[in-house]
This record gives C-alpha cells, sequence and structure tokens, in this order.
C-alpha cells in the first residue's frame, strides 16, 4: 500500500490526511454531487520552483461547473490557490504533484440525497504525480462498448464526480481486455473522448479535435495544445467531428488531459497508427508542453 501524504486541506483548514472525511450520507459522497479539477504542479530543478500550470483556467471552469449545478461555495478563486499552496507546502514536496480540488454538496433535508442542500463544503488532496511510462513508449487503446454520456442527460461540460462513472466503466471495460486506455463514442457514432483526456488526430499534416459538442468536457490542456501549435509551429488545430475509422487511417494520435499532459496513442483496436510507434509531431508538441509547464510567465503559478 502507498504511503499516503500527510496532509489534506479541508473548509478553511489543513488536517491530518485521513482526517479529510465526508459523512456517507453527504450528497457529494452518496450521490457523486460535486465538481472538481485536478491541478498539476511541475519541480523544476532549475529555479529549484514548483509550479502550479494554469491554476487560473481550471478554477474559471470550477466555477462554471458550480454554476450548472447552481452551487454555492463559501471560497474565491484566490483563497482555492492560496489552499493549494499552503498543502503543497505543509507536505514539503519538491517533486512533481498532482491536486485535486472538491467542493460538494453536504448533508441535504431529512439526510436526501436528491433534496436541494445550501450546505457545501470543498475538500483538497494532493498526491506526488511523475510522469506516465506511457508519455514516451505510448499506449494501446480500442474503441469502448459504451457510449459516451450526452448534454441531454449528463451534461459533459460540468466536471462532476456522477459523470466518471462512464469513463471507469469503460477504463475497466478495456484494461480487462488487454488494453491501457480507450476512446469512446458519443451519442451520434462520431468520437468524443478518452475517460479524462480530449483526443486530438493527426491526418495529412493536421490536427483535428472533436468539438465541445461532440460530449467532451472542454479541456484545458488541448486549448494549450492549441495555442502551442499555432504560435511555435504555425499549425491549426481543426475542431470537427470525427469517424471511428478516420482514426484507424490516422498519421498519429495523442490524448491530451491535466493528468495524460500529452500522451501517445500508438495503435487502436489492435491497428497500429502510423508506423505504430509515437509520432514526430507529437514528440515536438511533447516538448514545447514540457517547457511550458516549467514556468511559462502567463500559465504557471510559483509555489515557493
Amino acid at each position: 500500500m502507498t504511503v499516503p501524504p500527510g496532509f489534506a486541506w479541508q473548509n478553511g483548514e489543513i488536517v491530518p490526511w485521513d482526517q479529510c472525511v465526508l459523512h456517507a450520507r453527504s450528497q457529494g459522497a452518496f450521490w457523486g454531487a460535486n465538481v472538481f479539477e485536478g491541478l498539476r504542479g511541475y519541480w523544476n530543478e532549475d529555479d529549484k520552483q514548483l509550479y502550479l500550470f494554469r491554476v487560473e483556467e481550471h478554477l474559471t471552469r470550477l466555477g462554471r461547473s458550480m454554476r450548472s449545478l447552481r452551487m454555492e461555495i463559501g471560497y474565491t478563486a484566490a483563497d482555492i490557490t492560496a489552499a493549494v499552496i499552503a498543502l503543497i507546502k505543509a507536505n514539503d514536496w519538491h517533486q512533481d504533484v498532482h491536486a485535486c480540488v472538491v467542493a460538494y454538496f453536504d448533508e441535504g433535508v431529512n439526510f436526501d440525497p436528491l433534496n436541494h442542500t445550501e450546505h457545501t463544503g470543498v475538500h483538497i488532496t494532493a498526491t506526488p504525480m511523475p510522469r506516465s511510462r506511457g508519455y514516451s513508449q505510448g499506449v494501446a487503446a480500442c474503441i469502448s462498448s459504451w457510449r459516451r454520456i450526452s448534454d441531454d442527460s449528463m451534461p459533459p461540460r460540468i466536471k462532476t464526480g456522477a459523470n466518471y462513472h462512464n469513463s471507469r466503466l469503460a477504463q475497466h471495460e478495456a484494461v480487462r481486455n488487454g488494453y491501457e486506455t480507450t476512446l469512446l463514442l458519443n451519442q451520434h457514432g462520431t468520437v468524443s473522448e478518452s475517460p479524462g483526456a480530449c483526443v486530438v488526430m493527426v491526418r495529412d499534416g493536421k490536427l483535428v479535435t472533436p468539438p465541445g459538442t461532440s460530449g467532451v468536457l472542454e479541456g484545458i490542456t488541448v486549448a494549450t495544445v492549441e495555442q502551442i501549435a499555432h504560435t511555435e509551429l504555425g499549425l491549426q488545430l481543426e475542431r470537427r467531428a470525427i469517424d471511428r475509422t478516420e482514426l484507424y487511417v490516422a498519421d498519429e494520435i495523442f490524448l491530451c488531459g491535466t493528468m495524460a499532459e500529452i500522451l501517445p496513442v500508438t495503435s487502436v483496436d489492435r491497428l497500429p497508427i502510423g508506423t505504430g510507434t509515437p509520432g514526430v509531431l507529437t514528440g515536438k508538441l511533447q516538448q514545447l508542453y514540457g517547457n511550458a509547464v516549467l514556468g511559462h510567465p502567463q500559465w504557471t503559478t510559483p509555489v515557493y
């Protein structure tokens, strides 16, 4: 079992890890009635500094999720940023980390998980997070038998814990079948996203990703890639529907997400993508992204 961190943060206080708890009948625990954001922090050995990446954008998206659920909390974005920094300092980390900020509905009237409640809270947990092995060697993906949730049922634009049952079902199915990740199609049969990450295809030298109306969480990492590709490589990111079979004939495919970063996909349904190895353009974008997270003046927030 992994040794847990020393501290977490909950409702304004740094607390011992084991004391960061919700009651089993809270709506956040019982029905997944919460919204959250994952923040990644990168240790720059040259600067002896840990940089949080795109905090403002993540907390803006957290605010949009709360608005959609009519949730109000007693903390501003500045409060939450300060809390994340304080938590990392309390754990005395000088390495890459991942922090989860979760705003949740607490116990409702008569402890009913369906009743609206104004009782809310926030907890923040963080753990060391080294880069995944697949970052350099790529991952094998399949097309999931599960379809992506849609805006008329469980809106993917809201980053809520309840929505991630969809991703969990798809990911577990893929792993059981010998793959490392999976790609979900939406209700129209076109590509949506992978569990926790956006999908980008390289075809004929062009970058293509599904639009925000295709059942995706509107990604901060893919927006970062869009900006980097345009300013550094002169490439545009096209947002349009992608058919399943387009993936089979793509030159390169990669995933974009806070946890995934830029993750090469080397095969889909046992068909090699391109040469079956991480693509050249993917590698260039990884390098540019890797430089940005270590101290981009507009995108990073220093901890120490």
